[in-house]
């Protein structure tokens, strides 16, 4: 769920990221504090230092997504259990098993009706959580060393995916 949201991301905010995304993604995930940390190495073809965090947008971009995953997740866990935070999370982020361009699964598609009723109440964020979930990630952001700018530029496409269907194809 996190690569796929981040690679969207990325796709809105930095396409000519999108080949080296996989790459970079795998990289990420070996070691995230390592990925995003403010000390590169020259040891490391994938070592991303503070000086590249404006030059490579994507292992910030995972950080904060993963970030704002844990944070939905959280909300969600007061409301749903098990198979409905999943499938809150999901919808949320307009995720799941699908051909490319197909369409996002909608409530009505999400399984049993006590599912797809736990969906469409999880994914109704108030102004509160989605102010706290933009703290989050700009935090988060903010300890990668992105710029104030580039992080609201990421935060706003990953709140985006919470209030918008995801793009198809």
């Amino acid at each position: 769920m996190i690569t796929e949201v981040a690679r969207d991301v990325i796709e809105e905010i930095a396409r000519d990221e999108v080949p080296m995304f996989s790459a970079i993604s795998r990289t990420y995930f070996a070691d995230p504090r390592r990925a995003v940390s403010r000390k590169g190495s020259r040891r490391s073809p994938l070592g991303f230092g503070s000086e590249a965090v404006d030059l490579i947008l994507t292992p910030v971009v995972l950080a904060a997504t993963a970030k704002a995953v844990e944070c939905l997740a959280d909300m969600f866990l007061k409301h749903t259990t098990g198979e409905g935070t999943t499938a809150a999370l999901r919808r949320m982020f307009r995720v799941g098993r699908r051909s490319p361009g197909e369409p996002a699964p909608n409530a009505a598609a999400a399984g049993t009706s006590s599912e797809a009723e736990a969906v469409a109440v999880a994914v109704e964020l108030r102004q509160e959580d989605i102010e706290r979930l933009r703290h989050v990630v700009e935090s988060t952001l903010h300890d990668c060393g992105a710029a104030p700018e580039t992080s609201r530029l990421i935060a706003d496409a990953i709140i985006g995916r919470c209030r918008a269907p995801r793009p198809a194809g």
